[in-house]
């Protein structure tokens, strides 16, 4: 929440916590814990981070302009540095509130042949799922009727309970071990998974008198969908020498989300002296699968007087499994349908250097490039990096960077999506050029004597060689013959990004904080639409986040959001039309609604304005301190459109249709949350 309230970053909506940055998309964005590649780092679709806050040690936090050890992204960096464990004493701390439990624990690892080191683990799981299935218990949810209709027919059901279908969990491992003064070994460890897990069935008998026909079958319906992240590394660092440092870095991150639907029908039958059975099933499985394995090896040389010099390799392999099947069967045959696979494995090899030149009290420089070869180009490609500091006076800093930056992989989601719960990542194909952005960027900085920093940036990014997956219908007709629409077609699309930020901080004292405004501009183009401002572009938005100490032990915090509102493709009317309903065991054809849209992301939706109030205190409780904290969220219930939902516009006298009126779809409205929060 923190880095979304920085100047430059936003996010669609209240129920996404994916990073926009400057223009940039949440695939552009690299995220790291440990330095390991985070692919997808949200829960429940973004409405929760994948980042345990009381497990984070530091963030170091690049929106844009970073240096040449960063690389495979043109957006931003973030990188999460776990905590490392108490070198001291075991200890922790456990924090509940209405909807999820965290525990951290640290400690000291045991002596052994003069080795030392520390320990942490924590963990984190929701149990809205558990208190749900509380509140349900015993309330009947099984369901037994019967149905007596003038045609003589005798029908009875029964339904299994109804169990809550979500939660996400996650744990994370750190530990540090000291060979001695100069080697050390960390093995960092993060799983998290959100579960989505709903199955239903339901009995029917049915019997009708005047035909003699008689019918027992089963409905099922399930839906198993685990998505998550698996990331495990282990570093080596050796102090060589007080001015040479060696880091080398091995690390495998797997991501994989695997939806499974299931819709199926057994049963029996008898009329007259005629019987049978069946058993009709439908299966979708989609899944995307990402196994990352990165070693790396970097240097830092300080033995230059007023250089502080850097350079590294890394070999990074990529495999992806992307897919999407289908399968009809009955007792008879079975139809079988795999219209996505894309399965494909990249390698990009890279090696950078950096260097950082005190040129004089006054002026500082960083240059640096980083090279990359990918396996599915014949290119090699070079990334120059450029960073300047003058100090104008000690106080008071000029500041400009330079650079260009590479990426290949992309999403294959469509930008359009106002919630976004996980991504479909693929590796760059071999016909497509590489995507890159230039970066340029000149800011100001005055740090005040009395605690306040002041921060101007302009910046200017131009993206190239960008791709966006067609979207269309599954299932096409030609020539009165069923075909498959293929999933592996792109536009090219290109764009650019401009804006001016402005930051007042306050870094020390009773009140912290700052206020940040930004207004920016995005333009992309595509052959389709022409130029036209993405869904994340606002021209206009105001941060505000402060918190002030009432007395000693008693904080007020406080957070406010206002923006401009985010373009979307208005409908302009609505049609009708007859269009083939494609089901293998009943063909017919069916009346489908549509609706006449105008130009794409042509108009807005109304502004954005969130408040937020929290109050935090602190209290001992025989000697183990504890917190309870209080936070009221959209305090004013400001109605926040999500988007817009059309229906036709009814004459209530003629029950004519008049035309198509919308209403928006709510963000979060106000409500509160509370929790405890207890070190021991």
């Amino acid at each position: 929440r923190a880095v979304q309230m920085l100047p430059g970053v936003q996010t669609l909506n209240d129920y996404s916590s994916a990073l926009y940055v400057r223009g940039s998309t949440p695939d552009q964005n690299l995220i790291m814990l440990d330095g390991i590649t985070v692919y997808n780092p949200y829960h429940l679709g973004g409405i929760f981070s994948t980042f345990n806050t009381d497990a984070i040690k530091e963030a170091d936090f690049h929106a844009g302009g970073f240096p040449a050890r960063y690389g495979g992204r043109m957006g931003a960096i973030l990188n999460v540095i776990n905590r490392e464990g108490n070198t001291e004493k075991i200890q922790g701390n456990a924090n509940i509130s209405l909807i999820s439990s965290k525990a951290l624990l640290e400690g000291p690892l045991p002596k052994i042949l003069g080795m030392k080191g520390s320990w942490m683990v924590a963990g984190r799981r929701t149990y809205f799922d558990y208190v749900f299935n509380a509140l349900l218990k015993g309330d009947g949810s099984d369901e037994e009727y019967s149905d007596g209709e003038k045609s003589g027919a005798n029908e009875s059901r029964s339904g299994d309970d109804f169990q809550f279908p979500y939660y996400f969990y996650d744990y994370q491992i750190k530990v540090n071990i000291d060979l001695n003064q100069d080697h050390r070994l960390t093995y960092s460890r993060f799983y998290g998974d959100d579960v989505l897990d709903f199955n239903y069935s339901e009995r029917t008998e049915r019997y009708n008198i005047l035909d003699d026909y008689y019918e027992d079958y089963e409905s099922t319906f399930g839906i198993n969908w685990p998505w998550g992240n698996h990331t495990n590394s282990l570093t080596w660092r050796w102090l060589f020498s007080p001015k040479l440092v060696f880091r080398t870095f091995v690390a495998n991150s797997r991501y994989r989300f695997h939806f499974d639907m299931t819709v199926s029908e057994t049963g029996t039958w008898r009329s007259g002296n005629e019987n049978g059975n069946y058993q009709d099933e439908f299966n979708f499985d989609f899944f995307d699968i990402i196994d990352d394995n990165t070693i790396e090896t970097e240097l830092s040389w300080h033995g230059i007087p007023n250089h502080q010099l850097m350079a590294g390799v890394q070999l990074k392999q990529v495999d992806y499994d992307l897919g999407m099947e289908f399968e009809f069967s009955n007792l008879d045959t079975t139809f079988y349908l795999n219209p996505l696979q894309m399965q494909d494995t990249t390698v990009e090899n890279s090696i950078f250097f950096q260097d950082k030149w005190d040129i004089s009290p006054k002026l500082a420089l960083q240059l640096g490039g980083r090279t990359t070869k990918y396996s599915l180009h014949d290119t090699i490609y070079f990334d120059p990096r450029f960073g300047l500091k003058y100090l104008l006076r000690q106080d008071l800093s000029l500041k400009l960077s330079l650079g260009r930056y590479h990426q290949f992989l992309t999403i294959a989601n469509s930008e359009d999506e106002t919630w976004r719960i996980v991504d479909f990542w693929l590796g760059l194909p071999a016909d497509r050029p590489a995507t890159f952005a230039d970066h340029a960027i000149l800011g100001i900085e005055y740090l005040a004597p009395t605690d306040w920093i002041f921060r101007a940036e302009t910046y200017y990014k131009h993206f190239e060689n960008l791709i966006t997956l067609k979207q269309g219908e599954l299932f096409t007709e030609n020539e009165d013959q069923l075909q498959l629409t293929p999933f592996n077609e792109f536009y090219d699309t290109r764009a650019y990004a401009y804006g001016l930020e402005f930051l007042i901080k306050k870094t020390a004292g009773r009140l912290r904080g700052w206020i940040g405004y930004t207004f920016a501009e995005v333009k992309k183009h595509i052959e389709k639409h022409g130029w036209y401002n993405p869904i994340y572009d606002r021209t206009h938005t105001l941060n505000v986040v402060g918190d002030f100490s009432i007395v000693e032990n008693l904080h007020f915090s406080t957070a406010l959001q206002a923006s401009s509102g985010q373009p979307h493709t208005p409908a302009l009317g609505r049609f009708q039309q007859w269009t083939a309903q494609h089901d293998p065991y009943l063909p017919s054809w069916n009346f489908y609604p549509g609706f006449l849209v105008g130009d794409k992301n042509s108009e807005r939706l109304p502004s954005y304005f969130r408040l937020d109030i929290g109050l935090k205190q602190k209290k001992v409780f025989f000697s183990f301190p504890y917190e309870r904290y209080f936070q009221l969220v959209n305090v004013t219930n400001h109605v926040n459109a999500l988007t817009y939902q059309y229906q036709n516009r009814i004459n209530r006298l003629t029950q004519e249709t008049m035309g198509v009126q919308r209403a928006a779809v709510p963000m979060f409205p106000f409500f509160l949350t509370f929790g405890i929060r207890a070190e021991f």
